[in-house]
């Protein structure tokens, strides 16, 4: 018999984290003034993949790790809410793309989207016609081939260690951003950027963020002098943060410099009693971490309704109308297609690894007559 898999207490904070992160990212596509410690959008991506770097740390101990089951999950949890904002984008942009965004491009960009491949380099073109997908395309990037080879390798044991190749990591992810980031690279149109590195920095920001996360974890695990400094002085690491993004402001510093101290917020939030990590735990973070996804996947589709219909100049109400849109949206996403979307995947996934060799499947609804039938479009 093979390792029992125990689910392990759920970090609140961390998913109040990623909530964070994913507001920060919609009301920098929103477009919406904001004070500058509100302005760290790129970086609010790099977190995301540190966090998913501890994350399936977290949930996946290396003795009970099995591939099968981790795709099913990763799939069940990604797959049906990037379908979907996949075809209502393409949708859009049948009416919306550029003159000089050719049919054969668009007919290339999908082939490679449907399988979440776009923004790996040389097969990909790094377009994504609901642009924050870009990251997903990372992340599946991180799980398909990083992840099972961390599970493979040993953290570095030592505090030092640690800390050298978190800088080394974070140091290579920001020279690459701020050398060779290139905006219009995940733009819909034919546009080729001055250096060809333009193309690996966002995998390398993923690969970077995910391994820091990754080693973090490790300090966590250990409960070694990295987490005790992180945990025992959150307030200070914040504080650093928020200092970072107010030079940046002034032109002092690049505000990416942020993403230096991602993987210290990340282990901070891990201890329950610090008063950042109640903040990032209360009900409010906690809920829009739990719809972080969706906030994310469906926030630009909204914006782009309200661009449509609203004037050019917006009054503070308009901005208000569409946040509350995006929650409502994302609110409704979640619960009617992630939650039933995912559970549906990892049920018929399961029926089929423990059925009898030639057991024909009826449809979830035929075994559970409660069950809510996929959309079409996420099928």
């Amino acid at each position: 018999m093979g390792p029992i898999h125990r689910r392990r207490p759920d970090l609140k904070a961390l998913t109040g984290l990623r909530g964070l992160a994913a507001a920060i990212v919609a009301l920098a596509h929103f477009k919406m003034p904001m004070p500058y410690y509100l302005n760290w959008p790129n970086a609010a991506v790099d977190l995301f993949f540190c966090l998913s770097g501890f994350t399936l740390a977290y949930a996946y101990p290396r003795n009970s790790f099995q591939f099968s089951n981790f795709m099913v999950a990763r799939i069940a949890r990604l797959y049906p809410l990037y379908l979907l904002t996949l075809v209502i984008t393409g949708a859009m942009w049948l009416f919306l793309a550029p003159a000089n965004y050719l049919r054969e491009a668009a007919v290339f960009d999908l082939v490679l989207q449907l399988p979440l491949l776009n923004s790996w380099p040389i097969i990909g073109s790094g377009v994504h016609w609901n642009t924050p997908a870009w990251s997903i395309s990372v992340e599946w990037f991180c799980y398909i081939l990083l992840f099972p080879i961390l599970l493979q390798l040993r953290a570095p044991r030592s505090v030092a260690a640690k800390l050298l190749c978190i800088m080394g990591l974070s140091t290579a992810a920001h020279l690459m951003f701020t050398n060779y980031f290139d905006v219009r690279t995940l733009a819909v149109q034919l546009y080729v950027p001055e250096s060809q590195w333009s193309y690996w920095v966002n995998l390398c920001r993923g690969v970077c963020g995910f391994t820091a996360g990754w080693i973090v974890f490790a300090s966590f695990e250990k409960r070694d002098g990295l987490y005790v400094f992180c945990t025992r002085y959150s307030a200070a690491i914040w504080a650093g943060f928020v200092v970072i993004l107010t030079l940046g402001y002034y032109g002092l510093v690049a505000s990416q410099a942020v993403l230096f101290l991602l993987p210290l917020i990340v282990l901070a939030a891990t201890a329950q009693t610090s008063a950042s990590s109640r903040l990032l735990a209360s009900h409010v973070l906690h809920f829009l971490g739990l719809i972080s996804y969706s906030v994310y996947m469906v926030h630009l589709i909204v914006f782009a309704v309200f661009v449509r219909f609203a004037p050019d100049h917006w009054p503070v109400l308009t901005y208000t109308v569409l946040i509350v849109t995006t929650l409502v949206v994302s609110t409704v996403t979640y619960f009617k297609i992630e939650v039933p979307a995912r559970d549906a995947i990892r049920r018929l996934a399961h029926r089929r690894s423990t059925a009898p060799e030639g057991t024909e499947f009826p449809e979830p609804a035929a075994v559970h007559p409660t069950a809510v039938r996929l959309p079409q479009s996420g099928c």
